[in-house]
């Protein structure tokens, strides 16, 4: 009897070692990537939270969603993509940080944001840098784009994955319509949170007011601004023309959207899921750029279905205001001296606005 017993505690006795054991285990494999991947099968699936800062139909919030379509599907669901659009992770500059710290993996911010954290985008947002669109394009798909690329990881440790179109800006108002630099005097416009864009509007005769772009609309509303400048899909699909009576198709600068994520978290995964997130990304830049296309007339006739008071510039109207503000570069050169210098980003803009 005595002999059934013992049996029966060593046997109870190993049920707990292992239980104890895949406890262990399960508790290893879920802490591991700060919580951000746990054991299923034979391997890892990777989380990966995507902030955003606009509305789901905008062309980069679908190409938030086309990157966690092929990161999923092409890592056999190894890869567990969330997308959180239209601010609801916060602003702009909260998306950064939350990826700087890890919180996040991924965010999508426009390169004037960045401005907080490094000097080596601003010289993007200088403004008529580029030519039109495709200029832009085959600007940031260069070496040199590349180089700014490098340049932020180094000083933020956020890697940029990818540059997606926020589209070309615009100007509106709710006073008069701008057709001339003269037009813009005491106009409040708020500006983004970036030196370049304060000085900019200042040399074009407006009060530049910087602030968040989650607190736009209800500013506008208010009448703490009397304007903005933003692409005509943001002004679109954030209703913007509700408060807003004029616009101007101003063109001064194309606005850039840095497709980003924590480095520490790519370096984390295995060597095939970073192709594979390499190869989403691309897909993901693909089709918001093209989206961004397709769309922009549609976004012009909805603002102007609204009755807002559309004023198209002749290329002599536009050469005034690119005069005018021609300051900035000398701004720039004063205030800052990025690792990527202006002369090298000047002249690739050069180049690809002669081949575009």
């Amino acid at each position: 009897m005595k002999t059934v017993k013992r049996l029966a505690a060593l046997i109870l006795a190993s049920i707990m070692v292992l239980a104890l054991a895949a406890c262990g285990s399960s508790a290893s494999s879920s802490g591991s990537n700060g919580g951000n991947s746990s054991a299923t099968g034979d391997g890892k699936v990777y989380k990966i939270t995507v902030g955003g800062t606009v509305p789901d139909e905008h062309p980069i919030s679908q190409g938030l969603f086309k990157f966690k379509e092929v990161a999923e599907e092409m890592s056999n669901g190894r890869l567990d993509v969330e997308v959180y659009d239209n601010n609801t992770l916060g602003g702009s500059r909260e998306l950064v940080e939350a990826v700087q710290s890890g919180d996040i993996q991924m965010c999508e911010t426009s390169q004037s944001t960045f401005a907080s954290f490094t000097d080596e985008l601003m010289s993007v947002g200088l403004p008529f840098l580029f030519k039109n669109r495709e200029a832009a394009y085959s600007f940031f798909d260069s070496d040199v784009g590349q180089q700014l690329a490098d340049a932020v990881l180094k000083d933020t440790g956020v890697r940029v994955m990818g540059y997606f179109e926020n589209g070309v800006r615009q100007l509106t108002n709710s006073k008069h319509a701008v057709v001339t630099p003269t037009d813009m005097k005491g106009l409040k416009i708020r500006v983004m949170e970036s030196p370049i864009y304060i000085e900019m509007f200042t040399e074009m005769g407006a009060n530049p007011m910087p602030m968040s772009f989650s607190e736009l609309y209800t500013a506008l509303q208010q009448g703490t601004v009397d304007g903005q400048d933003n692409p005509y899909a943001i002004v679109c699909t954030n209703a913007f023309y509700e408060v807003q009576k004029y616009m101007t198709d101003l063109s001064h600068t194309f606005d850039v959207t840095c497709l980003s994520m924590n480095n520490d978290f790519y370096e984390s995964l295995p060597d095939d899921l970073k192709d594979v997130v390499d190869q989403a990304a691309a897909e993901a830049v693909k089709l918001e750029r093209q989206k961004s296309i397709d769309s922009e007339q549609d976004y012009i006739k909805k603002i102007q279905d609204a009755g807002t008071n559309m004023t198209f510039l002749t290329d002599e109207q536009r050469s005034a205001f690119k005069d005018s503000c021609s300051g900035t570069y000398d701004f720039f050169k004063t205030k800052y001296n990025p690792s990527v210098t202006l002369d090298t980003v000047m002249a690739e803009a050069q180049k690809v606005n002669a081949a575009n």
